[in-house]
């Protein structure tokens, strides 16, 4: 039973006419009518008697309209002071970024911060992902987007999804990545990331795995043109799952099949900070706009 049944129930026994609540409600006649058989099926208990033109409360439906009128005001209170604190939040936040924008659904989010929070001055920087963890402990960053793992009680993690990266190449390896071992692509020349970025991490950790290290011919600051260089012929590259598919459909690069990594991408910030009246604003619009339900904060 939800809120919007509730009002349906409580505006047609104000007025007793299904029509007229309807039209308050804005709604259509047929989903009030829909609202009040559904309560009806779930409590098991006829809420009016319907006769031509005219539907009247039973004798439980009187009962039950007081609670029904109590929990419409809790609610109200609710969102109404829900409303007053989002509209007294102020200040600067500065959120830590990876990777791209359209990624990590930046835009969305700002344009829903901005909605929400109009007081509270929003910047953000794009950083390495170690430099994430390392500005939010030091205080320069209120919260972040983060590639990897975070063990450290003094982070909150609020996950937003699972990403894999694979070993890609240029079109023209093709037919020697079909054929090569661990080793023999290790040996080849490979655009790497960023020492503290979250690319290095991940292709030193898959190589480390076998044994071997990969051969850094180049660094690349530029995280998100890795995929352009590797196209270009300059070398190998760990790459987005979903970038190098696309990319190898069009022929533009060859996937290696055995070189793929799982990873997570998280929304991060200081434990101490959890009931900051901005966390707590950024967090629920953080979390309507991935679409996240049932998955809390993870506090390390």
């Amino acid at each position: 039973m939800d809120i919007l049944k509730l009002r349906s129930f409580v505006m047609v026994a104000r007025l007793g006419h299904l029509t007229r609540a309807a039209d308050r409600l804005a709604l259509t006649q047929p989903a009030v009518t829909a609202h009040i058989k559904a309560i009806e099926q779930e409590i098991g208990i006829a809420l009016f008697d319907r006769s031509p033109g005219k539907i009247t409360l039973t004798r439980s439906g009187e009962v039950l309209l007081g609670e029904a009128e109590h929990v419409l005001s809790v609610f109200e209170g609710f969102a109404r002071k829900a409303r007053q604190i989002k509209g007294e939040v102020t200040g600067s936040m500065l959120i830590a970024t990876v990777d791209d924008a359209d990624f990590i659904k930046l835009g969305g989010l700002l344009y829903g911060l901005r909605a929400a929070l109009p007081l509270l001055q929003i910047k953000t920087r794009l950083v390495l992902a170690d430099d994430v963890v390392s500005g939010i402990k030091s205080g320069l960053f209120d919260a972040g987007f983060y590639i990897g793992a975070v063990d450290h009680p003094d982070f909150a993690v609020q996950p937003l999804r699972s990403i894999a990266y694979c070993t890609v190449g240029p079109a023209a390896y093709g037919e020697q990545l079909a054929q090569a071992g661990w080793r023999a692509v290790a040996e080849l020349p490979w655009i790497a990331g960023p020492e503290r970025s979250h690319v290095s991490r991940l292709l030193r950790l898959l190589f480390a795995q076998q044994g071997v290290l990969p051969n850094e011919a180049v660094e690349c600051d530029q995280l998100p043109s890795m995929l352009d260089l590797v196209r270009s012929g300059l070398g190998m590259g760990l790459v987005r799952e979903d970038l190098a598919l696309v990319a190898a459909e069009k022929g533009e690069v060859a996937i290696w099949p055995h070189g793929r990594i799982e990873s997570n991408l998280s929304f991060i910030f200081r434990v101490a900070e959890e009931h900051d009246p901005a966390i707590v604003g950024m967090l629920s619009v953080l979390r309507d706009h991935w679409q996240i339900q049932g998955q809390g904060v993870d506090p390390r």
